[in-house]
């Protein structure tokens, strides 16, 4: 389906974190101290408070935020000042705007980006410009690369419920790179492909791995449309099918609109009933449960729209369900409407009775609610509020992505009142050193080191992904030796003996082992044979090779071998002479070579 979308990619990166020198480790859920804090909006630079801040005013919550001592400190409680920028992680962020071809500024001006929903225990999050006017290559096409920006991590959200929300700061402060595109003209497939490669190119450079260290924002609309946000994206492989959802829900929204939108207008005139008599002996836990605690239940009628609250919007998504949705964030209530009746243990006769009290005729449709006493009014308009937003037009909102693949109502789309000037950072200039070693970059991209190193996809693939790339091609350089016999030692084998031993081989050795192979002195079986004994005894390479007679045997000690073998084992094939040679002189020759001497002296032989 064709749209028009545009990605912001938040990359955390693999430093410390961002404005003290707490550690960015994300740890186990426990272990930690509470504080609790309630957190309310304020004023922009313009004077004005930002839509999205105070629709999260309105809600006044409490938050609960559990810390660690290792990773968090008074800077993550705002208790402190923050700290001069972490150098590693705005390195990190030089070379991605590099590599990305765009013009990085002189001097970073930190902002403060007001979000209170208390995932910033400051109530804003940290955020600077970097660069400016890039792309990204996809294919046969250019990705605009608007802005790249380095901020902050907001903290990690545990639960939440109507009066409270917890979060681990752990997260929060872990360094991030956004990038955000321009306007691309695709369809969910193409927008799905661009976001894989996207990722795959984030993996080039010092960034964490693993789910949640790369969040890919969508902002998408389709023709006559308006821009949605959505985040949340937990599977990428998904992403086609969340996009498709998106679209469709627009593309309904605009039919409804023609339609029914006329009646818009009149949602100011309706008013609610209290309709917990006519439910008073009725069969329904839900409604037994409200009625025992003295809730409040609420009938509204919808003049003329029957049949619209049970239409399905996308899939598993129906207008109802947006209605629902949207008061939950607000108020933490849901709806039950006429369309879905009966159910829930409400009867058809249930149903009929309501409609009579709300004085509904064959075109209308109802809803009712079950709230707070006291809260009825309030209520009542928050539905009506929903309902004209959804008869007028695609609202231009943020929305969560669901498990399901479709979206819910999130917050509003923020605006420019939600920046302002941070006070406690000076306007940094960018050192000359990381200026310079970002230059290397310029250019990076898989296709380019593909091509640079001349390997396949697939090889390419495994090297990105054992987070071992920059010493893969150290060691290429060091050691002249080919990127398979990298891969193998450097990668392959390095990884089984962490797994085994639970130690790491030093990139020293591992050099020093490849070195060896080079030169002909070992053989490439003999290296996990070093790599093991060096877990196990802490001994260097050389040490090892003399302990283990691990010297490859040369071509004229290897025929006398072969030659005594063929001697005793008259007739014996090629392939068991190979395992008896193995036998008797360990790793020390190659078996390639080996076949081919054994070939000749039992040709000879032969002759």
């Amino acid at each position: 389906m064709k749209i028009k979308c545009g990605f912001e990619w938040h990359v955390q990166i693999d430093s410390g974190k961002l404005f003290c020198r707490c550690s960015s480790e994300i740890k186990e859920n426990k272990g930690y101290v509470e504080i609790e804090r309630i957190i309310k909006p304020s004023f922009g630079e313009s004077g004005k408070i930002d839509v999205s801040a105070e629709f999260e005013g309105q809600k006044t919550k409490r938050i609960r935020y559990k810390l660690f001592n290792d990773t968090d400190c008074l800077v993550d409680i705002d208790e402190e000042p923050p700290h001069e920028i972490d150098k590693e992680a705005l390195s990190t962020g030089v070379n991605i705007s590099y590599a990305l071809s765009t013009y990085i500024l002189n001097n970073l001006v930190f902002m403060r980006k007001t979000i209170v929903d208390g995932s910033n225990t400051t109530g804003f999050q940290r955020t600077a410009v970097l660069a400016v006017n890039g792309e990204f290559k996809f294919k046969d096409k250019k990705i605009k690369i608007d802005t790249i920006s380095i901020e902050e991590d907001s903290a990690r959200k545990e639960t939440e419920n109507k009066d409270e929300t917890v979060y681990f700061l752990d997260r929060i402060g872990i360094p991030l790179i956004e990038i955000a595109t321009g306007v691309i003209d695709t369809d969910e497939n193409e927008a799905k492909e661009i976001a894989m490669q996207f990722g795959k190119f984030t993996r080039l450079f010092n960034v964490k791995r693993g789910i949640g260290t790369i969040r890919q924002d969508v902002n998408l609309s389709i023709e006559g449309g308006k821009r949605v946000e959505l985040k949340g994206f937990q599977n990428i492989r998904e992403m086609d099918k969340v996009i498709l959802n998106e679209a469709k829900r627009q593309e309904t929204l605009i039919k409804i609109k023609k339609d029914k939108g006329y009646l818009a207008n009149e949602i100011a005139n309706w008013d609610w009933k209290d309709i917990k008599s006519t439910l008073s002996n009725t069969e329904s836990n839900l409604i037994k449960t409200a009625i025992k605690n003295e809730k409040s239940i609420i009938g509204i009628r919808m003049g003329g729209l029957k049949g619209i609250l049970g239409t399905y919007l996308c899939e598993n998504k129906r207008f109802g369900g947006e209605i629902s949705d949207y008061l939950k964030i607000k108020l933490g209530y849901g709806i039950i409407h006429s369309d879905e009746l009966p159910a829930y243990g409400i009867s058809e006769n249930e149903k009929k009775s309501i409609s009579k009290l709300l004085a509904c005729d064959e075109n209308d449709s109802f809803l009712f609610s079950i709230c707070d006493k006291g809260h009825e009014n309030v209520t009542m308009n928050v539905i009506k509020e929903r309902i004209t937003s959804l008869l007028k037009d695609v609202p231009s909102e943020v929305r969560l992505v669901q498990e399901d693949n479709t979206t819910k109502f999130l917050r509003p789309m923020g605006g420019k009142d939600r920046m302002y000037v941070e006070t406690d950072l000076p306007v940094l200039q960018i050192n000359k050193a990381i200026l310079e070693k970002g230059k290397s970059y310029i250019g990076m991209s898989v296709e380019s080191l593909k091509t640079a190193l001349n390997v396949s996809d697939e090889f390419l693939d495994q090297l990105i992904s054992s987070r071992r790339l920059n010493e893969a091609m150290y060691l290429n350089k060091k050691t002249g030796l080919e990127f398979n016999v990298i891969l193998q030692i450097a990668i392959e084998d390095w990884k089984y003996i962490k797994r085994k031993f639970g130690k790491e081989i030093d990139l020293q050795s591992i050099e020093e082992i490849l070195k060896q192979i080079k030169n002909n002195r070992i053989v490439r079986d003999s290296a996990r044979i070093i790599m093991e004994n060096i877990a196990l005894t802490g001994k260097n390479v050389e040490e090892i090779i003399q302990e283990r007679n691990l010297v490859k045997k040369t071509n004229k000690e290897l025929k006398k071998e072969i030659e005594k073998l063929v001697k005793d084992n008259d007739g014996m094939r090629i392939d068991s002479l190979i395992v008896n040679l193995k036998d008797r002189v360990g790793n020390t020759f190659e078996a390639k070579e080996a076949y081919k001497i054994a070939s000749e002296i039992i040709k000879n032989e032969k002759n």
